[in-house]
């Protein structure tokens, strides 16, 4: 039995016609991403895993496309031809490298990709850009608006925080010049907001030490990261140790390697010789100065020149009352009361006393300043051992002295 060919095309017709209208159930992206089948059409079978293995892009910012809303049915059957387009003219750029293929967004986010493909704010694209690891982050939009179809690009900046629309206008999702346009938009953007990395690696001593460059944490113990260029704060820690910090100024393409070293944080413990400085500085006070001022010969000298003094001064007033002791006018009378004459005595005697007395009492403490060393410490003073274990001589044999009493 034959068809009639007017029967056959009107077959293929309808089934061109079903395709697309299928694929937009799917969650209006023109794309099936959740069958499992192998004839359905998926983001990896679209020729959009443009990574070069070329050295050079690994310097480049890493750049994500997530995806392509595509509300109405007419988008959603040209949203293959867009995503290509879009992808294309991003790398056209020369300026970034394909992070990940739309399959593999679509496997790392999950359940949270169609709520990513549909974010236009920084708010909820700094997480998925975390996720996929994208310096750049694309999502779009295609959809007829009052002003006719309209493409739009949100491309979030993962260095500043800050996301970049970019909005083209065309007559239909198949217009070659309107697909053409929105290609060349999202190029220029590309080559606005790339900038080649820099390279960091960090060895650290610690295997357990947290690398954090300002916020963002590269990892644990030895780590390399690819890092926007410009400023950065490092910082390595670790439990137990000192905290490492120091401010980089990495370069455009540059490859900076940095080998730190933890230390064991709180003070060291006291080793021998610090023991037995500690106990020598106890013993003789911490210095000479204060040693002097703990012995009591000191303050005696300072009484027996005192006692000089006073009876200097008491000397020299009963010498003038013994100069007007004469009669001077030649009356017969002398110039001074018998009083005075007696009390002017009697200053003698005592100046005398207290010259002599406080003259022996000074030399003899100024002696015993001088001649006779500190008394060593008691028997029962904390000894410390000589290293060999043997007996601890005795540094010093003290003098005593007592002279009318202990000095």
């Amino acid at each position: 039995m034959r068809i009639p060919p007017a029967s056959s095309v009107a077959l293929l017709a309808l089934a061109l016609w079903v395709h697309p209208a299928w694929a937009q159930s799917q969650g209006g992206l023109g794309l099936d991403l959740s069958s499992d089948s192998p004839t359905s059409q998926q983001p990896g079978d679209m020729g959009l895993d443009l990574r070069a293995d070329d050295p050079k892009t690994e310097l480049m910012p890493r750049f994500v496309l997530l995806g392509l809303d595509t509300p109405e049915r007419a988008g959603a059957q040209q949203a293959s031809t867009w995503l290509k387009a879009l992808a294309s003219g991003a790398l056209s750029s020369g300026m970034v490298a394909l992070g990940a293929n739309l399959q593999d967004v679509r496997e790392r986010l999950e359940r949270g990709y169609d709520a990513a493909v549909r974010c236009t704010e920084d708010s909820c694209l700094a997480e998925p850009a975390e996720s996929l690891d994208a310096d750049l982050l694309t999502t779009a939009r295609l959809s007829l608006e009052d002003a006719g179809w309209t493409l739009r690009a949100w491309t979030y900046d993962r260095d500043k925080r800050v996301v970049h629309e970019d909005v083209v206008t065309g007559r239909n999702p198949k217009d070659a010049a309107f697909l053409k346009e929105a290609a060349s938009k999202l190029s220029n953007r590309m080559m606005a907001l790339a900038r080649p990395r820099a390279v960091l690696k960090v060895s650290v001593n610690v295997q357990t030490a947290v690398v954090k460059v300002g916020e963002r944490i590269l990892g644990v113990g030895e780590v390399e990261a690819r890092l926007p260029p410009g400023p950065a704060q490092l910082e390595v820690s670790a439990d137990e140790y000192s905290t490492y910090t120091k401010t980089l100024n990495l370069k455009p393409g540059a490859r900076e390697s940095l080998d730190v070293q933890l230390e064991i944080s709180g003070p060291a413990p006291e080793g021998p010789d610090e023991a037995v400085a500690g106990l020598s500085k106890k013993k003789s006070g911490g210095s000479s100065m204060p040693a002097i001022l703990k012995r009591p010969a000191l303050y005696t000298t300072l009484v027996g020149l005192a006692a000089v003094g006073v009876g200097l001064v008491m000397g020299k007033s009963a010498k003038d009352v013994e100069k007007r002791a004469t009669d001077a006018n030649g009356d017969g009378i002398n110039d001074v009361t018998r009083k005075e004459r007696l009390d002017a005595q009697s200053k003698a005697n005592l100046a005398t006393a207290l010259v002599a007395g406080g003259g022996a009492v000074a030399a003899g403490s100024v002696v015993w300043l001088v001649v006779v060393p500190s008394s060593s410490a008691p028997a029962s003073s904390t000894t410390v051992a000589p290293a060999n274990g043997g007996a601890a001589p005795s540094s010093s044999t003290a003098l005593h002295l007592i002279v009318g009493g202990s000095f």
